[in-house]
């Protein structure tokens, strides 16, 4: 673990081939450091400003070889050291810097000394790839969890000097482990910020999964046409709904084919696996009928290998057709219903459901949320601390990722 009062170096850029290298070197040192370690090109002895680029040589003795560098200090009072991207040239330097009681530090710790949460959460929002998402991690960015945790450690401590007695301590971890619970529960939505959300459509052959998904989508992914078993794989295409990434599969229509020849059979029981194998990883399924099939869409759903934690829209395709089938009328309708036309404003009202539920699988806004499974894993240790002593314990390793 560093502080503010160590003086500390590490390489910015990639590991691996490149033309330049950037070491970034920062603390109550490192201005000596430089007056050792840097002999510039030109006889200009006046005073280095910030945003000023000086051409020199890195020695890490007066007598000894050196790498060519550009050295720039920069307004916090921290230097950038430019030079050779080769390894050998990035090593010398730092080593000349670690001879001079400088740590080497990785770049999470480089980027915010006294904790890494909010390091780690500028790694997630480089994946962002909606405002949606950005604004989620922005928040943690800003220090949402990095102040819950201050603020219980503050707390517990007080607590402690106190000497409360032991059941207002009980009263209090109570408290702790109740808010624990929430952020647990949100980061198991925060550790998948960046991932698109899986939305499978489901549902006999014919009932115009495929048609759907090309107006969800706007275009024309699927093939359509009015025989059964046209889509025989899974097909798959990305999209964006209410801010929220969306990989959308469409399924072949699963039913029996106990009927079919064993040149068809086989290709199409393939592709039914591979539907159910989708269904099983869903964050949302639409389960898609039309009228001729609506009396059998409870027993259709019954069959599908849904996990408990799914998201279920059933949607009655084709709705503009309800009239040509009477025996589907006896049955109440509650569902998303969409015409066969593809300007019918049912498809609207779908992307609206379907906007309510996806934004629901995304952590809360303003809010304390584990975004990376290190952060998750220590807030569901935090859950089963045992005592206020063990939870600050734990909440510290959580604040700077340095175990007790």
């Amino acid at each position: 673990m560093t502080s503010n009062g160590d003086t500390v170096a590490t390489r910015l850029t990639g590991v691996g081939l490149s033309a330049v290298a950037v070491i970034g070197l920062r603390g109550p040192r490192s201005a000596k450091c430089v007056q050792e370690c840097f002999v510039p090109a030109t006889n200009v002895h006046a005073e280095m400003l910030a945003g000023q680029v000086r051409y020199g040589t890195w020695k890490s003795s007066p007598d000894g070889p050196g790498e060519s560098i550009v050295l720039t200090p920069m307004h916090d009072g921290s230097f950038e050291i430019h030079g050779h991207g080769g390894e050998a040239a990035v090593s010398a330097i730092l080593a000349s810097l670690n001879d001079r009681c400088v740590q080497s530090v990785d770049e999470t710790a480089w980027r915010n000394p006294d904790s890494i949460l909010s390091s780690e959460a500028e790694l997630v929002l480089q994946r962002c790839v909606t405002s949606q998402q950005a604004a989620i991690a922005l928040d943690q960015v800003r220090g949402e969890l990095v102040q819950w945790c201050k603020r219980w450690i503050e707390r517990i401590g007080k607590s402690q000097s106190t000497d409360q007695s032991l059941p207002n301590q009980q009263i209090l971890l109570e408290e702790f482990q109740d808010e624990v619970q929430t952020l647990v529960s949100n980061g198991q939505r925060g550790v998948r910020l960046t991932e698109p959300r899986r939305m499978v459509l489901a549902g006999p052959p014919n009932v115009g999964k495929s048609s759907l998904m090309n107006q969800i989508v706007g275009y024309r992914r699927s093939i359509t046409h009015d025989a059964a078993g046209t889509t025989r794989d899974v097909l798959q295409c990305d999209t964006v709904i209410a801010g929220v990434p969306v990989r959308m599969s469409d399924t072949a229509g699963i039913r029996e084919t106990d009927h079919l020849t064993e040149a068809g059979a086989s290709i199409e029981r393939e592709g039914i696996r591979r539907a159910s194998v989708a269904i099983e990883t869903a964050d949302l399924l639409l389960v898609v009928c039309q009228p001729s099939t609506l009396n059998q869409l409870e027993a259709f759903r019954h069959s599908l290998p849904i996990p408990d934690q799914t998201l279920v829209v059933e949607v009655l395709n084709k709705a503009d057709l309800i009239g040509e089938e009477p025996s589907s009328t006896a049955k109440t309708i509650e569902h998303q219903t969409i015409a066969s036309s593809e300007e019918d404003p049912g498809v609207a009202k779908l992307m609206e459901t379907l906007a309510s539920h996806l934004v629901s699988t995304l952590p809360p806004r303003c809010s304390p949320v584990p975004i990376c499974k290190r952060q998750l894993d220590l807030a569901e240790q935090l859950c089963v601390a045992h005592s206020l002593s063990d939870a600050n314990t734990k909440l510290r390793q959580l604040l700077t990722g340095v175990a007790p």
